[in-house]
This record gives C-alpha cells, sequence and structure tokens, in this order.
C-alpha cells in the first residue's frame, strides 16, 4: 500500500514538473514575427506581344518595398536601400495578393496587397545600420496659420491657401492624420489678438477647448515668394520646434504649393517615426508578476504582450505555486509600455523591482 501511495505521489510529481515546462516553453513568444502589410499598390503596364506579367508582379513588389521603406524610414535612410535587388525583396516578402486586376484601353491595371515578413525586414535593415520606425496611426490637432509680414494680415482656415489644400495631398506611407479646427470668430480673435509675438503664445486657450494632446501649431510666415514654416509638435508628450524655409516660392503655383505641402508633411512623419524607433538590440528588459492562480490574468497579460509593437519576446523566467514572473524585451521606454499596455486595460503596480499585474 505505501509502495502504492509513493508511485502516485511521485507519478503527480512528474506530471505537474512536465506541465510546468510546457507551460513555461508554451508562453516563451518571439512577438517579433508579424508582418508589415502595404496596400493599394497598383502597378500599370502595357498589354502588348512582350507583356509578362510575372515582370509587372516585380514591380509590384519594388513599390511596395519603397512604400513600406517610406513609412518605417526616416528620409535620412532612404538613400542607404534605394538601389536594392528585386532578388533582395523577395527574401523579405511574406505573401502576397493580387486585389483587382483588368485590361482597359489595351493596358493591364492590377491593385496588389503585399506582406513582408516583420522579423527578416528588420534584420535587413539592421545589417545596414538602420533602425526602423515601427508604423502607428496618429491623429494630430493641426491650428494652420499664415501670416503675411508685407502687409501684417493672418489668414485662418478658409483664408489660409496652405489650409485648404492640406488634406489633399497624401500618400500611402502617411502615418499621421491630420483634424482642423472649426472656423471660430473666438479662436481667429485670439490668435489675431497676438499676432505681433505669434512664436511664443502658447495656444493653450484653443487646445484646451478641442481637447487635444498630440497637436501641431503651424506658423507660416510669408514675405513674397520667401516661405518660412514654424512649428510647434507635441506627439506623445514629447514637444518639439522646427523650422523651414522655402525661397523663391510662389504659393499661387499650385506645383510650388503641393511640394511645399509634401515637404512639411514628411517632415512631421519623420518627427513621429523618430518617436516610434524600434531597436531590438537595445531592448529593456521588463519583468512582470502574476498570481500563478490567476489564470485569466495570465492569459490576458499574453494577449497584450503579442499584440504590443515594441515587444520583442518574452518568456517565464519563474514559476513556482506563488507566483509567474514574466521577462519581456521592450524596444522603447518603461514609460511608454506602462502606457501602452494600460489601453489593454492591465494596471502595473510599479512599487518594487518586479512590477505587479494588479
Amino acid at each position: 500500500m505505501y509502495f502504492f501511495k509513493k508511485n502516485i505521489s511521485n507519478s503527480l510529481y512528474i506530471f505537474f514538473i512536465i506541465l510546468t515546462f510546457n507551460f513555461i516553453e508554451f508562453s516563451t513568444k518571439e512577438v517579433i514575427a508579424k508582418t508589415f502589410v502595404v496596400s493599394k499598390i497598383e502597378v500599370e503596364e502595357k498589354y502588348n506581344l512582350n507583356f509578362n506579367k510575372l515582370k509587372v508582379i516585380d514591380r509590384g513588389f519594388k513599390k511596395a518595398f519603397e512604400d513600406i521603406s517610406q513609412m518605417i524610414l526616416e528620409r535620412k535612410d532612404l538613400d542607404k536601400i534605394k538601389n536594392t535587388q528585386i532578388k533582395d525583396i523577395k527574401k523579405l516578402i511574406e505573401n502576397f495578393s493580387i486585389l483587382d486586376e483588368k485590361f482597359v484601353n489595351q493596358k493591364y491595371k492590377s491593385i496588389m496587397e503585399v506582406e513582408f515578413n516583420r522579423k527578416k525586414l528588420i534584420k535587413f535593415l539592421d545589417s545596414r545600420n538602420i533602425t526602423i520606425s515601427l508604423p502607428k496611426k496618429i491623429d494630430v490637432f493641426l491650428i494652420p496659420i499664415l501670416v503675411n509680414l508685407e502687409t501684417n494680415n493672418l489668414n485662418y482656415l478658409s483664408e489660409n491657401i496652405f489650409a485648404k489644400n492640406w488634406q489633399s495631398i497624401e500618400k500611402n506611407y502617411f502615418q499621421i492624420t491630420y483634424v482642423m479646427p472649426n472656423e471660430d470668430v473666438e479662436d481667429y480673435l485670439i490668435i489675431k489678438k497676438n499676432l505681433q509675438d505669434i512664436e511664443n503664445y502658447n495656444f493653450k486657450k484653443i487646445l484646451k477647448k478641442y481637447n487635444s494632446e498630440n497637436f501641431i501649431i503651424m506658423i507660416i510666415f510669408k514675405r513674397k515668394n520667401n516661405i518660412k514654416f514654424y512649428s510647434k509638435i507635441n506627439f506623445d508628450d514629447k514637444f518639439e520646434i522646427i523650422s523651414k524655409n522655402f525661397k523663391d516660392k510662389n504659393i499661387d503655383n499650385q506645383i510650388d504649393l503641393n511640394s511645399m505641402i509634401l515637404d512639411i508633411k514628411n517632415d512631421y512623419e519623420d518627427n513621429w517615426k523618430s518617436i516610434n524607433k524600434m531597436s531590438p538590440s537595445t531592448s529593456v528588459p521588463i519583468r512582470l508578476s502574476v498570481g500563478s492562480n490567476n489564470t485569466e490574468k495570465s492569459l490576458k497579460l499574453e494577449n497584450a504582450l503579442i499584440n504590443l509593437d515594441f515587444v520583442n519576446s518574452y518568456n517565464i523566467e519563474k514559476f513556482d505555486s506563488k507566483m509567474i514572473i514574466y521577462k519581456v524585451y521592450y524596444s522603447s521606454s518603461p514609460k511608454r509600455f506602462l502606457k501602452d499596455i494600460l489601453s489593454y486595460g492591465i494596471n502595473i503596480d510599479t512599487s518594487s523591482t518586479n512590477w505587479k499585474i494588479k
């Protein structure tokens, strides 16, 4: 009888040990193995005796690579990969699909969607000493002000040629969506009152009305054909001022106007990308503890870790009858981690070395 009980005890012990190690194994995730998806890739080719659909698809791959590069890289890094061969681009592609294709006026037209393997793409760029920025959409409140320095006139919203044409300049790689204020006499009078020192005005009264955390105050100074953009930018609590001058530009010329808007929008995109830079080689280790008897919290945490963009990977560092300790490798600041994971309804107590899931 004693021998029988001892065997059962040993068997149960082995069973729980195996279960624990399986739990640890299946809870170890390489989160970085997601894909980057580029949609709305339009390709057009003449349909004649020399038509080759495979070559058209290759052109679509090249356009998709250009789009994803502009989406995740600052402009200063684009030249480093502009001559990437199609054979190297294909190695980075996980999947693709032709969403629509048709023959019109002896032309073949198609719309493609291309998925890039995120892990392979990051490794490819890292080999060229390029750090990517994770693509992340953001809504930004934009206050556009045009000041004519020759007449000292204020042009706001409907009277501002830049504001009227702003939304018409769009690119597939843009991450920022701009929200304009309403035509409001009170706002106009506030700006008019502070026009003489507009660069130093804080705009708090207007921003508070629209409850805007992410914003750009875009002040444009015009003197003849010289245009200066003075921008106050606040993205994710990071404030910055940038200034840019354009010489010999005629704002009544649509080509000049569009080129300036595109240039400034690209500057704003670069600023947003700089905040979202990811470096897997310099990941910050974060330890999180959950009660071992609280399966619901563990599953909720793992679901969040799988979906958080800056989480490279995570594993269970310790498991016992009281506590599970997760080790998370995070490619941004701990402050951002706390903010991002809160969006999944997970509150964290940071009072001890191993942060606790509340």
